[in-house]
This record gives C-alpha cells, structure tokens and sequence, in this order.
C-alpha cells in the first residue's frame, strides 16, 4: 500500500510541475520551488525526469539582483503531438497539434451524418493523410482525440442524444475505437464536441484555474461546453451543457403534448431549444443567401439568449464565447444580437464574444489526448 501511495504521490508532484513549467514562458527550479511548495531537490529530479524524455529545456539565463543568475525552463512544444478532431455531422476537421496546442497541420472535409461510418473508416482515412502530408513521424504522435455532437458517457464507453448524427438511442463506440487504434497505432478518445471547443478556447484565452466560460457552438444542433473555476464541467450523466434539450416559453406554461404544433419533449430528435430555433431553417437560408436576415438572426438569438442568461444567472458565470460557426460571414452580426439579447434578461453584466481560437474543437480534442499521454509519461 505505502509503494503505490509514494508513487501516486511521485505521478502527481510531476504533473504540478510540468503544468507549471508550460503555463510559464520561462521559470526557474526555485520558484517552481516556491510556487508549489515542493523541495528543490525533488523540483531537481522531476525536471531531470522530463529534460531526458526531451519534454523540458533550458530557455537561457533569469534576471537576478543578487548573485549567481538563475536558469529558466520551458516545456518543448515538439517533443510530441496529438491529433484532434472535430465532427459536426456536416464537416469533419482533423488538425496535427503541438503540446503548447498549436496546429501544425489541418484538413477539413464534407462528411455524411453517419457517426458508425466516420468512427469506422472515414476518421482513420483522413488521420492517415494528415500525418502524411505534415511530415511528421508516426511515432511523435501519442493519441487523438474525436469530438462528435452527443453526449459521450465514457466509463460505458457509448453515445447518446445524437440525432442529427444518426445516433436515437445510444451507440457503443468502445469497439470501434478498438479498431481505430489498432489501425492508428495511438490510442483514441471521444469526447463531446462543444466539451472539447471549450478546452480548446480555454487554452487560448490563458484563462486560469478561477476561470469560468460558457462555450456555445451553433451548428445543426446547438450545445454548449461548461467550464467552471477552471474545469470543464460535465456531470454524473455526461450531459452538462446540452442546453439544446432546454425548455422554457416566456409568456406561457409548459407545452402541451397533445398540440402538434410544439417540440415533443419525448422525441429523440432534436431539442425543444433546438426545435424553437429552427436551426434547420436558418441554415438553409444561410446556404442560399450567405447570411441570415435579421428577422432570422432574432429568431435563432432570442430563445437561445433565454437560455444563455438562465445559466448565467443560476451558474453566476459572466463569460459567454460563440463558437466559430459563420464568423467570417455573419459571426458580428449574430454576435450583436445575442448580446443585446442577453441584455435584456441579465441582471448582471456578462460578456458575450467571439471565439479566440482558430479551432477550439480540434484544439481541445487534441488536448484531451496530450493530456492523457502526459499522465502515463507521469506514472512512468
């Protein structure tokens, strides 16, 4: 009992420290020291553990009022890689990603909405061309990581509320990602999509352990990933953060099911939120005209604002981030109108922007599985 007690404890202090090393530029061993309360020398042994996997170099001489100067560490971006991908059950991007979560590489393609077909070749296909065209080894890449528009229950190791990617029920995927495996020669792991766009924006924006954000990401279907004091937040079902299954009408009670013309609560279709959007809609017009009107950006922004503010208020989080759907085409414009939207039912003032990130989803896909890797290399 005691040995694997000393070694978790050995797993963990190595952890504190490399994650400390990569949110710095550059530190020196004493203030990894100060900063995490550990004795120099096991800050000496744990950095002498990472500098000879290649994970941490020196990165030069500190600056010091009195005495010998100190050298500072950084990690090595490129001692290794991870790929992340993202499925909207429209698109599918794969992206090659460093350990400081920058894209090396990317690919992006139409893909049917069919969530066992992508897991059972079209992923693999695609990975296998990324890493060719990146000129990178196979080896230096530890694992990848699929976000798909479901909820992912990953100790069943199964998918659920996943209709607009053919998935009514509940889809097991630990077979699949079996395969995956063998045929990659890295490990895979799922993840929910608007879980790992989080992540992947967190990263970009630095935002530290009290931080808290709401990510939404507006596709097919709508979702959104929880962070909260600086953790994702997801729930004992999995399912924090589908907010397109919310439901709520302003000026009347709750809806009848026996009246055709409202969102069934007991369809496995889409959502009631996704239903009063008319996402469907929306798109189709943004499809034929390149950007929506503005009766249509209200319809999408209002219920969707409704929403928002409820988890602001009852979560008191007071960063919203829109996802990078139509940015470039119509994301101020949607972007306005939430935040007037949100203004209006707030309370409290919250800011609402456009993502940071070039690709949060992959960004954060990818991050998933560098991190799982770095636990091994941790325990090792």
């Amino acid at each position: 009992m005691k040995a694997r007690v000393a070694a978790d404890l050995k797993e963990f202090n190595r952890m504190l420290v490399y994650r400390l090393v990569k949110s710095n530029a550059s530190i020196s061993r004493t203030e990894i020291s100060r900063q995490l309360g550990l004795s120099v020398p096991t800050v000496i042994k744990i950095v002498e553990y990472f500098s000879g996997l290649g994970l941490i170099g020196d990165a030069g001489e500190g600056e010091s009022a009195l005495g010998r100067k100190p050298m500072l560490l950084s990690t090595c971006a490129k001692a290794a890689y991870a790929v992340g991908a993202e499925y909207d059950g429209v698109h599918l991007s794969v992206g090659l990603v460093d350990l400081a979560g920058k894209v090396i590489s990317l690919r992006r393609s139409p893909v049917p909405p069919d969530l066992t077909l992508l897991l059972g070749s079209l992923l693999a296909d695609e990975v296998e061309a990324l890493i060719s065209d990146s000129g990178i080894p196979l080896g230096m890449v530890k694992g990848i990581g699929v976000g798909v528009p479901g909820v992912v229950h990953v100790s069943g190791q199964y998918i659920s509320q996943a209709p607009l990617v053919g998935v009514e029920e509940k889809v097991e995927y630990r077979s699949m990602a079996a395969r995956l495996c063998d045929r990659l020669g890295f490990p895979v792991h799922v993840t929910n999509d608007a879980n790992a766009a989080a992540l992947g924006e967190l990263s970009a924006r630095g935002v530290g352990s009290g931080g808290d954000l709401i990510f939404v990401e507006l596709g097919r279907g709508v979702g959104a990933g929880l962070v909260l004091d600086g953790r994702l937040r997801e729930g004992p079902g999995c399912g924090a953060g589908e907010i397109g299954y919310m439901v709520f009408e302003r000026n009347a009670g709750p809806p009848s099911l026996s009246d055709p013309g409202r969102p069934s609560l007991n369809s496995v279709g889409p959502g009631w939120l996704e239903s009063s959007m008319d996402l469907a809609g929306f798109w189709a017009e943004v499809e034929r005209n390149g950007s929506p009107d503005v009766e249509t950006l209200r319809r999408v922004c209002h219920p969707l604002a409704l929403a928002l503010s409820n988890l602001c208020i009852a979560l008191d989080v007071r960063n919203v981030v829109l996802g990078r759907a139509g940015k470039d085409r119509f994301g101020p414009a949607l972007l306005d109108c939430l935040r007037r939207e949100l203004k209006r039912y707030c309370p409290m003032e919250v800011s609402c922007e456009l993502s940071l990130a070039a690709e949060p989803g992959v960004v954060g896909a990818a991050g998933i599985a560098s991190d799982a890797w770095l636990e091994t290399v941790c325990a090792g």
